[in-house]
């Protein structure tokens, strides 16, 4: 069964290099293969100022004005872009199918990891796992919960 389109988690650990690398290495033999590499991050938490510590009612105020935050966001979240792209491009320089990097928004990882798949209409989703959790043993607890969320295959690599 030759899978067309991955997702692949990215968080510049030697697991999610590994991941990557066995992704392309499953889809190098089609063309038509898609790679989609994503790396989730929070969202700019440092553009709102929160006044729960003021008032205790968490109430957002931006330190942005409201005309620019969407630009700002966006600019931010082209540079973190490039430095992804920047990051993997020795990895998957050669790769002969499509491939895109880019950093997605997300408070959940599992969920926003589920969702970005579902969104792509991938097939597999191909992660690291860190296994730092003595509790998961040798599965990461965000690798573990996508494994049993997910409604697509999912390859843990190590």
């Amino acid at each position: 069964m030759g899978f067309k389109n991955i997702l692949v988690p990215y968080d510049n650990s030697e697991h999610a290099n590994n991941a990557l690398k066995e992704a392309i290495n499953m889809a190098s033999e089609n063309p038509e293969a898609k790679i989609h590499v994503v790396e989730v991050v929070a969202p700019p938490q440092d553009l709102v100022y929160s006044s729960i510590n003021q008032t205790g009612f968490g109430m957002g105020v931006s330190v942005v004005a409201k005309g620019d935050f969407a630009k700002v966001v966006e600019e931010r979240n082209a540079e973190q872009d490039k430095e992804l792209q920047d990051t993997i491009a020795d990895v998957v320089e050669g790769f002969p199918g499509a491939l895109t990097a880019e950093v997605v928004f997300g408070v959940y990882a599992i969920e926003t990891i589920i969702e970005t798949a579902k969104h792509y209409d991938c097939d597999l989703i191909v992660m690291g796992s860190r296994g730092l959790g003595a509790i998961r043993g040798a599965i990461g607890s965000v690798s573990y919960g996508v494994l049993r969320s997910a409604e697509i295959p999912v390859l843990v690599v190590k």
